[in-house]
């Protein structure tokens, strides 16, 4: 139904308004007793159907004219997103989608008779034991070179993923944010990338004059749980 204010600019007489449920005073229209509404009356339906009945102004039918002439416009959707994090001088996301929880650094504790680069050890997360890796090693990342300076505190973060029955917790430098991107800003990987991280990444996004290396977090997960067998 049209709006009462929108049918009063068309009409002598806006009861609804003077007298009805809409007035600034007391509601006083007799009907209101049996109709309860404005809108259950047969004054304010006729009103609309006029309202809807009216002559299309030429104004309106040039405008909506010019809006269908007009070439359909392609517009790319933001449909991937990625939790943006630093690994020494390295900038990479992983699907938003597998990301439980980004926590605080705790303590590590190691584990006995087990010394590969991959497992950290064990991490308490909200009272439950969880697997920490290093995702540098199985993406074959160095240290930061150089310590890195903004304008910002930085603060190193632990970000817990899931997927299915697994579950793993892994350190990071530093945890930007939510990086949303098109399937067409995903650009092919160089060629000189080293070969570990080339198979675990499906493309780069430019973001704020860096690369961010978009993790394939399928592989990931397989890569992590191979590595633990």
């Amino acid at each position: 139904m049209t709006h009462p204010q929108a049918i009063a600019g068309n009409l002598t007489d806006d009861c609804w308004n003077r007298i009805g449920v809409w007035s600034l005073q007391t509601a006083s229209c007799p009907k209101l007793q049996q109709c309860m509404h404005c809108r259950n009356c047969d004054v304010y339906s006729e009103a609309g159907r006029r309202m809807l009945e009216r002559a299309v102004p030429g104004d309106y039918r040039r405008e909506w004219t010019q809006r269908f002439a007009e070439p359909e416009r392609s517009v790319e959707s933001l449909n991937n997103s990625g939790l943006m994090f630093r690994l020494g001088d390295e900038w990479l996301a992983i699907n938003s989608h597998c990301v439980s929880e980004i926590t605080q650094i705790d303590k590590v504790h190691t584990l006995p008779h087990r010394s590969d680069p991959l497992v950290k050890g064990l991490v308490n997360i909200r009272g439950e034991l969880k697997i920490c890796v290093s995702i540098g090693s199985i993406l074959q990342l160095d240290r930061a070179s150089e310590p890195h300076i903004t304008d910002h505190e930085i603060l190193e973060r632990m970000i817990v993923i899931e997927k299915d029955e697994h579950s793993f917790v892994f350190p990071v430098n530093e945890v930007e944010g939510i990086l949303r991107y098109t399937d067409q800003q995903l650009r092919t990987l160089p060629a000189t990338l080293a070969n570990a991280r080339s198979k675990l990444t499906t493309g780069i996004v430019p973001w704020n004059g860096r690369s961010v290396g978009i993790l394939d977090h399928e592989l990931l997960f397989y890569a992590l749980a191979k590595g633990l067998s």
